[in-house]
């Protein structure tokens, strides 16, 4: 065996190196092949949508969707690994409204919707490249050539079927909400949409009014306050809380009601209390509208109701009803029969009804106006201004608003028992998502808001004649045969022209509106093999997924979609394993932004610091843990720097095993470090299948740098001469347990581990290896070899401390170090050998006693002592031991490789180096390779104007 690998300048260079002989060797293809038929492992990847930009946030659990079907795959089974595109929805509209100067709805019904939906296909037409490159040189295996895409007839198709199974079962129906809209898109948005991160809500200033309803039949008004004025013209109640206190207070003139806990809000009027009562006083109280309707209820409007939602937290205690402008205005005026007024168009304007001023406003721009108005009639108490969070469109970011609107539904009340029974059988990492979040959600969740009022996406498959029977078709063949038309397009406008003529001879029309594009993604298991149409078998070798990986946020999104869909549909939970990662943020804490410049450009990061280091970095961070966590570079740099150290320690067995002509064979070492290097490996082993097998990332990436750390400052710097002297069984010992730990490290460090591999075995590709089993037994039975190796690592690490208060260089041999209370290490010789050779001292003594001078080593409370008094023959040891190592650096200066010989020319103005090359010149000469010992008359050709000590000049020649 050659022993020799390919010399690169930087761990990023290694990186295209690999990449480039995996590409040309076709290793992810092979790796496939060689569990063909095996065991299936299932594994769903969620969509980025398909323009959108690789970030931090994408390549996080990128990484981890490579970890996974790595080691699984190593691990003997086949794990198919599919790219997906999310491609319909309103970021493909909106991106092609700025495109196009659209700043409307009616805007794009003005251009015509055929021609929008062509824009719309030609933006998502092409892939960003960027994508390729990054999924690459992360080091991701996914099959990016065959993506499914949501705007695929086939899976659009798919889609249909999963709609049409859930109106056969009755969790579908059409209905008046009220849900969150957005008016700039004209489309009401699902509340898991807009909550699924925290960017969609933003800090704004908006009125707080607190307005006067006056009572009828009583002098007195009943006062609510509300952020919305705008909402006021459509107000048919008021709530409060029965079993609070409430207070009739006067200002001397006017008097007025309010929650008694609120009244400190309005310490600033001068108000005194004139009566208490409970809330339950006010229920049926009349009050006078305060813009009088027509539609009015004169049974119902305009009363006192009783509701569980009114916080004495903010506000009056009393609660402005808008019905239709509030979830839970609209539920509280359901149950009593409250009049709804649609104030506002799709737009957000007011409608021509509601008369001068307001009609035709836009509603934010009304606030103003109504409360001017209000002052203007007396009914305006007080008016401030309010920060708080509020909701904003996750994609134009205009303010939303809550509004009663027709849309399809689907039911989630059947489904909540079933959905929390299957949720306990799902193992979620970390475990408090699934019991605490995730869990909540599905105990609250409201009924599916499943219809959008756009254009670009999967239609809602429903068809209508005009007396209002329903028919939802399953699948194109059913369209074809029912309208007497090819089906080559399921988007608009073309499936709108689609008549069917029904089996009862009525003409049925498609109603217009799209489905949530999150119902798609929820459909990713079924859509991706084009199921029921084709590949049933496929599909059910995959369902429900083994595994997938998001960040919180999904937890009310794709996580939450796919586990509805999948109880509805097949009764069961969608995945059985998934891991929730935090919230990556910038350097400075705060949400990664560009024109913050918080954060490193990812590319330039990997060109930097390699792939690997990310990889590195990422899994054994907290983040994987589902911490949120701001982003490092000074991290990922130190991850950078342990790989190095890995391929330092890598190339030093190259060194070795080359300049003694060294070849691997079978062979068990008796040496201590030998055995315990390869103990700590079988350990490691152990860790990183447990971990990697539970999904526990952090735990299978923490033991990496630890081992790289013991292999190269202990085990290599410790057998040292060994390696030098070309011993067989340290040579051997490094060499297996490079093996082993690249394959052990392999999903993790897929290139370091490639490239370790294949020098030193010669094989295709560690990615083709099965994954190593720990060797259980010798771990169990060998247990007292890594304590005894941690004790005398510690008494090392305590004395190096107490060399270095006294400023005593570790070259400086010193006569004895006294140790207390480690019986186990005075009858293991070779263990005292390894601490006396480790601090540099002539000889380790074991005693029963302590007294002066002693310090406590941290661990098993053993002391030690360490005698730092110098003799001349330890001074002179001292200098020996310095000068050699200032002749091997000059060595390395030189150019000079392992086992090269050279001349030395030397010239030294201290007597003490002098006495060295003089009476120890043979030891010189072995211990830095020379083949020749010179003494220069004078500095002349030396190349030192310095006054430095000593002068040396290496001459291979």
């Amino acid at each position: 065996m050659k022993f020799e690998a390919e010399p690169f300048k930087s761990l990023f260079e290694l990186e295209e190196s690999v990449l480039s002989y995996w590409s040309k060797n076709d290793i992810y293809a092979k790796s496939l092949a060689k569990n063909s038929g095996g065991e299936v492992f299932s594994f769903y990847d969620g969509p980025p949508f398909i323009t959108g930009m690789p970030h931090w946030g994408t390549l996080l659990p990128t990484i981890a969707k490579d970890v996974i079907p790595r080691y699984q795959t190593m691990k003997g089974k086949y794990v198919r690994r599919i790219w997906g595109w999310d491609v319909h929805g309103l970021p493909a509209e909106n991106q092609v409204e700025k495109k196009l100067g659209l700043k409307t709805k009616k805007d794009i019904e003005a251009l015509g919707v055929e021609k929008f939906i062509s824009e719309c296909r030609k933006y998502v037409a092409e892939t960003s490249l960027a994508w390729r490159w990054y999924i690459d040189h992360i080091g991701r295996w996914v099959d990016m050539e065959n993506a499914y895409r949501t705007d695929n007839l086939a899976y659009m198709e798919s889609v249909m079927w999963a709609f049409k199974q859930l109106y056969d079962k009755d969790l579908i129906y059409r209905g008046r909400r009220t849900s969150l809209y957005c008016p700039r898109c004209a489309t009401p948005l699902s509340k898991f949409e807009v909550t699924m991160d925290e960017g969609s809500y933003r800090d704004v200033t908006d009125p707080g009014v607190t307005v006067a309803f006056r009572a009828e039949g009583d002098d007195v008004s009943l006062l609510a306050w509300t952020t919305t004025p705008w909402t006021l013209p459509a107000n048919f109640g008021l709530a409060v809380d029965p079993e609070a206190e409430y207070v009739k207070v006067t200002d001397g003139e006017k008097r007025y009601i309010l929650a008694h806990q609120a009244l400190e809000r309005y310490g600033d009027l001068d108000l005194e209390i004139v009566e208490r009562f409970k809330g339950e006083k006010l229920l049926g109280q009349q009050y006078e509208p305060l813009f009088p309707h027509n539609a009015a209820n004169s049974e119902t409007d305009y009363k006192v109701y009783p509701a569980t939602f009114v916080s004495m937290e903010e506000g009056t205690g009393i609660v402005h009803i808008a019905p239709g402008f509030g979830e839970d205005d609209s539920t509280l005026g359901e149950q009593v029969g409250l009049t709804v007024l649609e104030t506002l168009d799709d737009q957000g304007h007011f409608k021509p009804e509601l008369g001068e001023p307001l009609a035709g406003l836009y509603y934010k721009k009304a606030d103003p106006i109504v409360t001017a108005d209000l002052e203007k009639r007396g009914l305006l108490f007080k008016q401030e201004s309010i920060a708080h969070s509020y909701p904003h469109c996750y994609r134009c970011e205009t303010p939303l608003i809550y509004k009663a609107q027709v849309s399809w539904y689907l039911r989630i009340d059947p489904l909540r028992d079933e959905l929390l029974k299957t949720n306990e059988q799902i193992k979620w990492v970390p475990e408090h998502f699934g019991s605490g979040r995730f869990r909540h959600n599905l105990e609250t969740a409201p009924d599916w808001s499943l219809s959008r009022t756009r254009y670009w996406g999967s239609p809602i498959p429903v068809w209508e004649t005009e007396d209002g029977e329903i028919f939802v078709p399953g699948s194109i063949e059913e369209l074809e045969k029912l309208s007497g038309q090819k089906i080559t397009d399921l988007h608009r406008p073309f499936i709108d022209q689609v008549e069917l003529t029904l089996p009862s001879g009525k003409k049925a029309r498609r109603v217009k509106e799209v489905l949530d594009c999150w119902f798609e993604s929820g459909s990713m298991p079924y859509a991706q093999d084009h199921y029921p149409f084709e590949n049933k078998e496929v599909f059910e070798a995959h369902f429900p997924a083994d595994f997938i990986i998001e960040y919180t946020g999904q937890l009310r999104g794709w996580f939450y979609y796919l586990h509805v869909l999948g109880n509805a549909l097949k009764q069961s939970a969608a995945f059985r394993n998934v891991v929730t990662t935090g919230v990556l943020f910038g350097t400075d804490g705060r949400k990664m932004s560009k024109s913050y410049g918080n954060y490193p450009d990812p590319k330039a990061t990997i060109e930097k610091h390699s792939a690997e280091a990310l990889r590195l970095y990422f899994m054994s961070s907290r983040v994987m843990q589902g911490e949120d966590m701001a982003i490092s570079e000074t991290d990922i740099r130190d991850s950078a720097r342990a790989l190095n150290v890995l391929h330092n320690s890598f190339r030093y067995l190259l060194t070795y095993a080359k300049a003694h002509s060294w070849q691997p064979a079978e062979a068990q070492s008796t040496d201590v470090l030998d055995r315990w290097i390869s103990l700590r490996l079988e350990e490691l082993i152990a860790t990183s299948q447990a971990s990697l097998g539970n999904f526990d990332l952090p735990g299978a990436a923490r033991v990496i740098r630890p081992f790289i750390e013991d292999l190269s400052t202990w085990y290599i710097r410790r057998s040292r001469d060994r390696f030098v002297a070309g011993d067989a069984a340290a040579l051997q010992t490094l060499y297996n347990v490079l093996v082993r730990f690249a394959e052990a490290v392999a999903p993790v460090l897929p290139f370091t581990a490639e490239h370790i591999y294949q020098t030193l075995t010669e094989k295709e590709s560690v990615h083709l290896a099965n994954y190593p089993t720990a060797d259980e037994v010798s771990i169990n039975e060998q247990s007292d070899l890594l304590r005894l190796m941690d004790q005398v690592r510690s008494i090392a690490s305590t004395t190096h401390m107490l060399r270095s208060q006294e400023g005593i260089s570790l070259r400086q041999p010193l006569s004895s170090l006294s140790v207390k209370g480690f019986t186990d290490l005075e009858n293991r010789p070779e263990f005292s050998e390894i601490l006396r050779d480790e601090v540099n001292v002539q000889q380790v003594d074991f005693q029963d006693k302590a007294d002066e001078g002693w310090f406590r080593v941290n661990v098993e409370g053993g002391m030690i002592r360490l005698e730092t008094k110098l003799t001349p023959e330890l001074e002179a040891e001292g200098r020996y031991r310095e000068l050699i190592r200032l002749l091997q650096d000059a060595r390395k200066k030189a150019g000079l490789v392992v086992g090269e010989k050279a001349a030395l020319t030397y010239f030294t103005s201290d007597e003490a180096y002098l006495n060295i090359f003089q009476t120890r010149a043979k030891d010189v000469a072995t211990a830095s390779g020379l083949a020749g010992l010179n003494v220069a008359e004078s500095k002349v050709g030396l190349e030192s104007s310095g006054d430095e000590a000593l002068f040396v000049k290496f001459d291979k020649s």
